[in-house]
C-alpha cells in the first residue's frame, strides 16, 4: 500500500498489536487523509488518533535513541510542566511506572546521558529545549507506547494535566491548521470519562468543548449546566473562576404537560397533586401556560412525590424557596388552544421531560371540535386530534432531542385520558399504540417516543395514578437534573423568589448594587451577574437578553410575562366592557393588528382584577411595579425580541392572530409582473410555523424594509407577507414544510438586478439561520426550487414531490432534464431562469 495516497482499511478481526501508524482513516462524507490511525486494543471500534501534517508515518529521531534515553524523555513529557527536578526525586515514581510498562528490560538505574539539542538542565531541572522537540517526543511516545486500550488508560491516569490538556481532544474535535491532537475515543466510555476527570473544571475552558458531542458527557460527569458549555470562552472562564471558589448542588427537575385542548392536561396535574374530586371538577381549560414552580418534593426515603401547597395555588410554603438542598419538580401546563402555541415555543426545552396527553374518547382522524379549539382561519384549520398529537411529537423531537446518543433523547410519557370503557375509542393499550405509530411520518424515527412502558391509560374518578406517579418520580430523580452552580449564583434564586410578589422586572444596575457589596471591580461583577442571568434564562426561570435595549432589565416572574401575552390573545368575550371600538376588535382578530390604545385597555382591565376577582378603581397602575402598565415598554420590547409581536407606535402586529387571506389582486399583480425572480424555497424536515412568524417580525424591524400597503391595509397575511425594499417587492410565504422567497417589480418595464436580489436573499438567510439556531438541535433546511415551470407564477406553492435541491441547478445553463423525473413524467427545467437572480454558490444550505 502506498501510504502517501488516500487509503481506507476496514478491520475484519480483532488484533492484539499492529503497526498502528500505517493505517489511514475515513469517516462519513468527509475524507480526512491527514489523520494517522492508531489501532489499539481488541475492539472493532476506532480508538485514538495522532494527527500530523502528513498522511503517513513521520520519521522521528527520538525512536532511534537507547531505551533508557527514551524512557527518561517520556518521563519528562508526562511530568508536571514538562520538567523533572532531581532534587525532589518526585519523578522516580513516574519513571518506574514507565519502565515497568514499556521498558522492562532496563535494569541499569544509573545516570542517563541525554543527546544534545533535546533537553537542557538548569539547577538540576530537566526541560525540553523547545516546543518542537516536545512535539516530536509526544509523537514518538504515541507511536511506540499507545498500542492497546490499557496503554491509553495508563496515559490518562498517569500523565500530568499539562500534557493531557495540551494534546488530548475529544473524538469529533476539528483541529486547526498545524494543531497536534491525541484523539480520545468516545468508546469505551471510560476513556472519555478519564479525560474529563483529569481536567475537572478546566475542561470547561478547554478547546475540546467546541466538539458539541462531548458537552453532555461533561455535564453529566461534572454536573455543569449544559448551557454553560455553549457560552463563549470568556464567559466559561468566569464560570470556572467562580465555580472553583465553591459550588452548590441543586436538583430541579422539570416536566412539560402538552396536548390538544380539552384532553385533560390540567385535570391530570390536579390528580397527581392529590386534589379532591370536587376541586378537579372545577378545573377550567388552561389559557396560555401555567408554570407551577417546584410543586413537588422528591422524597428519597419513600421514593415518591410529595405535593407542595395543594390548596394554595402558585404560592410557596414558607421558606420552601430557600431550601436549595431539596430535590424538587416543576410542571409547565401548556394550554391546548392553538392561539396560545405562539408562546409555547419559547419554553419547550431539552431540560425537561414531556407528558403528552390525548383524549381516548376521540378518534385520531376526528376533526377537533370548534368549541374546544377555534382553528378557523388559522394555520391549524381542519386539524384532527391525530394532527395535534403528531405536531407535539415533532415539536418535542425538534426542540429538545439531541444527536449525541439515545440516552440524551427527551423522555416522553403518553397519557390517554377518558379511558372509561363506555367512552374510549380503542380496544386496549396495544391498539392505541398501534394507531399512534401509524399516524407518524413513515420516513421519521419518531416511533422511538411511543413505548409501551411509557404509555398510561387513565380514567376518572375511580383509578389512582400510583404507577404514573412512581414513573415520574424515577424520571425526576435521575442524576441528569443535578447541577453544580457557583455559590454566588445561589442567592439570586432565593432573592428572586422573594421579590416576585412585589417586583416583576428588575433593573440590572439595581441588582448589581444589591449584590456587589463593595467587593471586586464593578465591571467584573456586572459580567458575573449577566452570566448568572444567562444561566437562569436558559433554565427557564427568568427572561434576560444581553442585547442593546434589553440588557438593562431582567423579567423575574416568567408566569406574569406569559399572562401578559396570554391576555393579549384571550378572546374578546372575556373582556366585555373594555372601552374600545368594535372596529378595533374586528381588525385585531382578523389581521393581528393591535391598536396601542386597545392593548392599554386590555392590560388596564387585567391590572384592575385582584386575586379575588374584584375590581380596584383607586390604584394608579402606571406607577405600581406589580402591574403590567408600569412595565408596558419593557414588556413590548421582550415580546418583540421573542418574535411574539412587532411593536409600532400607534399599533402592533401579533402574527399568530392573523387570519387574513391574501387578496386575489395581490397575487394577480405578482403573476402579471414581467420582472420577477423564481421562487426560492427553504424546505424543512419539520417546520414550526412560528418560525415564519418570527421571521416576519424580524423583517419588520429591518432598516429600509417597509410592509407593503394596499387599500390602506398592510399586506400581512396568515401565510404570507409583502415588503418593499429599495423599490423591490419581497414576498415571503409559508407552507407546511417550507418558507418561500420571491422578489418582483410591480412597475411595468422595471428590471431586477442580481446584486440587489442576492442582498435580499442573504438578509433572509442570516435571519433564518439565527432563528433556526435557537432550537437545541438547530433546524435544518435545504434550499431549492419547485420543478415545474409555473413555480414563478404563484406564492406558497405546494412542493410535495416537486422539490429540486439547488445543487442540481447550480452552474447549469439553459434547459436540463428534471432530476426528479428523468423517466416517468419527464419534463425540462430551465436552470438559467431558476438561478438567474440567486446566489447558489453553496450547493446545499443547512443550519446545524
Amino acid at each position: 500500500m502506498d501510504l502517501r495516497r488516500d487509503a481506507v482499511h476496514y478491520r475484519g478481526r480483532s488484533q492484539d498489536s499492529v503497526d498502528h501508524v500505517t493505517w489511514l482513516w475515513r469517516y462519513g462524507r468527509e475524507a480526512r487523509p491527514d489523520i494517522v490511525r492508531s489501532c489499539i486494543g481488541l475492539h472493532p471500534h476506532w480508538d485514538i488518533y495522532i494527527i500530523d501534517n502528513k498522511p503517513y508515518r513521520k520519521p522521528s529521531k527520538i525512536l532511534g535513541y537507547l531505551a533508557k534515553v527514551r524512557c527518561l524523555l517520556y518521563c519528562v513529557l508526562i511530568s508536571e510542566k514538562y520538567r523533572i527536578k532531581f532534587i525532589e526525586q518526585s519523578h522516580k515514581i513516574i519513571m518506574d511506572k514507565i519502565k515497568q510498562r514499556y521498558f522492562p528490560d532496563i535494569t541499569d538505574d544509573g545516570s542517563v546521558d541525554l543527546p544534545d539539542g533535546i533537553t537542557e538542565t538548569r539547577d538540576r531541572v530537566i526541560t525540553f529545549i523547545s516546543d518542537d522537540i516536545r512535539h516530536d517526543v509526544m509523537y514518538a511516545f504515541v507511536t511506540e507506547c499507545l498500542v492497546k486500550d490499557s496503554d491509553l488508560e495508563f496515559f490518562l491516569t498517569t500523565a500530568s494535566r499539562d500534557v493531557i490538556s495540551e494534546y488530548c481532544r475529544s473524538w469529533e474535535y476539528k483541529r486547526s491548521e498545524g494543531e497536534r491532537c491525541l484523539y480520545v475515543p468516545s468508546e469505551p466510555e471510560k476513556m472519555c470519562d478519564l479525560f474529563i476527570d483529569r481536567l475537572q473544571l478546566d475542561i470547561i475552558t478547554h478547546c475540546t468543548v467546541s466538539d458539541w458531542e462531548i458537552r453532555d458527557r461533561i455535564s453529566g460527569r461534572l454536573g455543569v449546566p449544559t448551557e454553560v458549555l455553549q457560552w463563549d470562552q470568556e464567559a466559561r472562564e468566569r464560570y470556572v473562576e467562580y465555580a472553583k471558589r465553591g459550588t452548590q448542588t441543586v436538583h430541579h427537575a422539570r416536566g412539560m404537560i402538552v396536548g390538544c385542548a380539552g384532553a385533560g392536561k390540567t385535570t391530570l396535574l390536579k390528580r397527581l397533586l392529590g386534589c379532591s374530586e370536587e376541586e378537579i371538577k372545577k378545573v377550567k381549560s388552561t389559557e396560555g401556560l401555567e408554570v407551577h414552580e417546584e410543586i413537588f418534593d422528591l422524597c428519597d426515603e419513600t421514593k415518591s412525590l410529595k405535593a407542595r401547597n395543594i390548596n394554595t395555588g402558585n404560592k410557596k410554603e414558607e421558606n420552601s424557596a430557600t431550601n436549595i438542598d431539596s430535590k424538587t419538580l416543576t410542571f409547565f401546563d401548556f394550554g391546548g388552544q392553538c392561539a396560545y402555541y405562539a408562546c409555547h415555543q419559547i419554553y419547550l426545552t431539552r431540560r425537561a421531560f414531556y407528558v403528552v396527553v390525548l383524549d381516548a374518547s376521540k378518534r385520531l382522524d376526528q376533526k377537533v371540535d370548534k368549541s374546544v379549539c377555534d382553528q378557523d382561519g388559522s394555520v391549524f384549520h381542519g386539524w384532527t386530534y391525530g394532527d395535534y398529537f403528531v405536531f407535539w411529537i415533532k415539536s418535542i423531537h425538534t426542540y429538545c432531542s439531541s444527536n449525541i446518543d439515545k440516552d440524551s433523547k427527551p423522555t416522553v410519557l403518553i397519557v390517554a385520558t377518558h379511558w372509561e370503557k363506555e367512552h374510549r375509542q380503542y380496544q386496549d393499550k396495544n391498539a392505541l399504540l398501534h394507531i399512534l405509530q401509524q399516524k407518524l411520518p413513515k420516513e421519521s424515527n419518531f416511533s422511538q417516543y411511543i413505548v409501551e412502558k411509557n404509555c398510561y391509560c387513565t380514567y376518572f374518578p375511580d383509578e389512582t395514578l400510583h404507577d404514573l406517579q412512581q414513573h415520574i418520580f424515577d424520571i425526576a430523580s435521575h442524576q441528569r437534573w443535578k447541577e453544580n452552580i457557583p455559590k454566588e449564583w445561589v442567592f439570586f434564586e432565593i432573592e428572586m423568589n422573594q421579590k416576585k410578589e412585589s417586583e416583576r422586572i428588575l433593573d440590572i444596575e439595581e441588582l448589581t448594587t444589591k449584590l456587589n457589596d463593595g467587593n471586586g471591580e464593578q465591571e467584573e461583577e456586572l459580567k458575573l451577574k449577566k452570566d448568572m442571568l444567562r444561566y437562569y434564562h436558559d433554565a427557564g426561570k427568568v427572561l434576560y437578553f444581553n442585547e442593546e435595549g434589553l440588557k438593562q432589565y431582567v423579567i423575574i416572574d416568567v408566569q406574569w410575562f406569559i399572562d401578559a401575552f396570554k391576555h393579549i390573545l384571550t378572546d374578546k368575550l372575556h373582556f366585555q366592557g373594555i372601552p374600545a371600538a368594535q372596529k378595533d376588535w374586528d381588525e385585531y382578530y382578523k389581521t393581528g393588528s393591535l391598536r396601542d390604545g386597545l392593548l392599554t385597555e386590555i392590560w388596564k382591565h387585567k391590572d384592575k382584577l385582584t386575586e379575588s376577582g374584584t375590581e380596584e378603581s383607586d390604584s394608579d397602575f402606571e406607577d405600581d411595579p406589580r402591574y403590567l402598565l408600569y412595565h408596558k415598554d419593557n414588556l413590548l420590547n421582550f415580546m418583540q425580541r421573542l418574535g411574539l409581536m412587532a411593536v409600532g407606535e400607534e399599533s402592533h402586529y401579533v402574527p399568530c392572530m392573523n387570519r387574513k387571506e391574501i387578496e386575489s389582486a395581490v397575487t394577480d399583480q405578482i403573476q402579471k409582473s414581467d420582472s420577477k425572480t423564481s421562487i426560492l424555497i427553504y424546505r424543512f424536515s419539520f417546520l414550526p410555523f412560528f418560525l415564519f412568524f418570527r421571521l416576519v417580525v424580524s423583517c419588520m424591524q429591518l432598516e429600509g424594509w417597509e410592509v407593503r400597503m394596499t387599500n390602506e391595509t398592510s399586506c400581512l397575511y396568515r401565510n404570507a407577507a409583502l415588503f418593499s425594499v429599495n423599490e423591490y417587492n419581497v414576498v415571503l410565504s409559508v407552507t407546511e414544510t417550507s418558507i418561500q422567497l420571491q422578489v418582483f417589480h410591480h412597475v411595468k418595464g422595471r428590471s431586477l438586478r442580481k446584486d440587489e436580489t442576492c442582498k435580499i436573499q442573504e438578509t433572509i438567510e442570516v435571519m433564518l439561520n439565527d432563528i433556526a439556531g435557537t432550537f437545541h438541535r438547530g433546524l435544518m433546511y435545504e434550499r431549492g426550487f419547485r420543478c415545474e415551470e409555473d413555480c414563478t407564477r404563484m406564492i406558497a406553492v405546494d412542493i410535495s414531490g416537486r422539490f429540486v435541491q439547488d445543487k442540481y441547478v447550480y452552474q447549469k445553463d439553459g434547459e436540463m432534464v428534471c432530476p426528479l423525473h428523468p423517466f416517468i413524467n419527464q419534463h425540462p427545467l430551465n436552470a438559467t431562469k431558476l438561478s438567474e437572480f440567486w446566489n447558489l454558490h453553496r450547493a446545499e444550505q443547512r443550519h446545524t
